[in-house]
């Protein structure tokens, strides 16, 4: 924001001594120095203006002679109209200087207060690298450079560089911010923003711009097997799987035993595991057991949380098989994960609204039925739990999903 600057007048009935030189202003300022700008008005300024006895050029004093002792206060008033104009440039200069610092400082920050416009960088900024997946909300967006779930370490991103670059939830970025200069502190934003993209998906931010989208991709049967063995010998890359079961320990470590097994036997497959409302020891058991990529909200996060980190999970999957990969991701389970979607959607509204159900069916149909195999190459293998309940909601969601499974394992 620009300094105000005001004018102080003089009090009434104050005089100012004729001859009396006003003090000049340093305007040398150190290059280095962070703009800040005091403005105080020059005393001879207040006494030319305010003042009875300063009279201006051509103004004979009414009530006074203008001989002798009139034209030697004209004289002491020219000097002092010098005076003031010079102070007056020596002011302008500094001005000049303040409005070019903050003319630099509004436009670093314009990307702020307008969503669509983005900041460039200059030859004096230093960068700061960063990296994390992208979150694209409903008018802003952020990397989230801590996991799935937001954090005070993400970094925002213009809705400008967003349409710029073609960029969509998932993507995965690698790109830079500037170091905070010591005049930035007093405006700082809550979070720092994205002043570079250098990569997107690991290749270059123009190639993002024209790319195929997942849902225009043509889907064809699955063919081609996983490797495993035992009760899941017959899926294939591109199953949707429903694990028919009770919630419970043994459950987990079914889920743990089949990481491995993916791991192990489908090498060139990238391994996802989304756990909702899991217990902390069992979070840390996947992650230490599993090679791949662990995405867990534990029990005592809120419903929105639970619902981001699977949503996400699955956009990010979309976006690796979008580039011709083969991704298997493991939900756990997609009873939580509708249960959080039922109390985020249906908000103050009663169970068994009509709208709320058919809303929570859908999302809960998305996560699950993104599993694919395409006929370009590349698949997304959806391997989800879900509650053995026949009746209530958790029954309600299970029928829901068997329609659209491929593979169902009963434990």
């Amino acid at each position: 924001m620009d300094n105000e600057i005001t004018d102080v007048p003089a009090a009434d009935g104050a005089e100012a001594p004729a001859r009396k030189r006003a003090p000049r202003r340093a305007t040398k300022k150190s290059a280095d120095a962070p703009v800040e700008v005091v403005t105080h008005d020059a005393p001879a300024a207040e006494s030319a203006t305010d003042s009875g006895d300063a009279p201006s050029d051509g103004e004979v004093p009414a009530g006074r002679r203008t001989r002798g002792r009139g034209r030697g206060r004209a004289a002491a008033g020219a000097a002092v109209d010098a005076e003031t104009s010079d102070n007056a440039d020596s002011s302008e200069s500094d001005d000049s200087q303040a409005d070019n610092g903050r003319s630099r400082q509004r436009n670093r920050k314009r990307g702020r207060g307008r969503d669509d416009d983005f900041d460039g960088v200059s030859d004096d900024d230093v960068l700061i690298p960063v990296a994390g997946i992208l979150d694209i909300l409903d008018n802003y967006a952020f990397v989230r450079t801590a996991g799935y779930l937001a954090s005070p370490a993400d970094i925002y991103v213009a809705l400008g560089q967003v349409k710029k670059y073609n960029l969509r939830k998932g993507d995965a970025i690698v790109g830079a911010i500037r170091q905070p200069r010591d005049n930035d502190f007093q405006n700082r934003q809550k979070y720092n923003a994205l002043a570079t993209i250098d990569f997107v998906n690991g290749a270059a931010p123009e190639e993002a711009v024209v790319r195929d989208d997942f849902n225009d991709l043509v889907a064809v049967h699955a063919s081609e097997g996983l490797g495993l063995n035992g009760r899941f010998g017959s899926v294939k890359k591109g199953d949707r799987v429903l694990i028919d079961a009770a919630a419970g320990a043994s459950r987990t470590a079914v889920i743990r035993d089949l990481a491995a097994e993916i791991s192990a036997s489908a090498t060139d497959a990238h391994l996802m595991v989304v756990v909702s409302e899991g217990l902390p020891e069992d979070v840390t058991a996947l992650g230490r057991g599993v090679r791949g990529e662990v995405s867990a909200s534990s029990y005592d996060r809120h419903a929105d949380e639970h619902v981001t980190v699977a949503d996400l999970a699955i956009a990010r999957a979309k976006r690796l098989v979008e580039k011709g990969h083969h991704v298997v991701v493991l939900i756990d389970s997609m009873t939580r994960v509708s249960k959080n979607q039922l109390a985020v959607i249906q908000g103050s509204r009663p169970l068994g609204d009509g709208a709320v159900d058919a809303a929570v069916f859908s999302a809960a149909k998305r996560l699950f039925g993104a599993g694919r195999a395409l006929e370009t190459g590349g698949s997304l293998t959806v391997i989800a739990t879900i509650d053995n309940q026949t009746d209530g909601f958790p029954g309600a969601v299970r029928d829901e999903l068997l329609d659209i499974a491929t593979v169902v394992v009963t434990l």
